[in-house]
């Protein structure tokens, strides 16, 4: 089980932040382990890790929410921590864009949630369904033009080859008894 805690944005601006439990991830209709979600937006990845915007549908009591995400080349998904509610955006879904995508030419909302055996705006219980774009990009814009609104979501990639220090690494320094003095360090 993996418990997401969105700050959900009403159309009129009030903030709710439930405590949601997804246990069934879906990435573009392939079913992905939970261990693969998080909402740790700093990776390290390897040299030649991407990530493709994505939106997600999660289920919760009173209809869907839809947020921003990202997946990483790894198959990581990066979930963010605001979201709307997806019957708030019924008259204008397919408005909706996801890095300037409008949501009707992707894949609507409604047609996921079909597939995945829900109805209208109400999923499976614990289910999170993720739509990806194919073009790779590190930020994650939904805009809504209907309500003059966005989510953004950006992930930072950091290389596991690269030094952080570089030259300034300190010099190593244990602690030998009552006094500290320098050793060589064989590591």
């Amino acid at each position: 089980m993996f418990v997401l805690k969105p700050h959900v944005t009403g159309p009129e601006g009030q903030i709710t932040t439930p405590d949601i439990v997804v246990d069934c991830l879906l990435v573009d209709g392939i079913r992905r382990s939970l261990a693969l979600l998080t909402h740790d937006c700093w990776q390290e990845v390897g040299a030649n890790a991407s990530s493709r915007p994505a939106y997600a549908l999660m289920a919760l009591g009173g209809g869907a929410l839809i947020l921003p995400a990202h997946v990483i080349s790894s198959g990581l998904v990066v979930a963010a921590r605001a979201a709307w509610r997806l019957n708030n955006l019924d008259g204008h879904v397919g408005d909706v864009k996801l890095n300037g995508i409008a949501l009707a030419d992707l894949e609507l909302p409604s047609d996921l949630v079909a597939a995945a055996g829900g109805a209208e705006d109400a999923l499976p219980r614990g289910f999170m369904l993720v739509k990806t774009l194919e073009a790779a990009a590190t930020e994650v814009i939904l805009a809504d033009p209907t309500l003059g609104r966005q989510l953004r979501h950006t992930v930072h990639l950091h290389s596991l080859d690269a030094d952080r220090w570089g030259d300034a690494r300190p010099r190593p320094r244990y602690s030998v008894g009552p006094t500290q003095k320098e050793v060589s360090h064989f590591i």
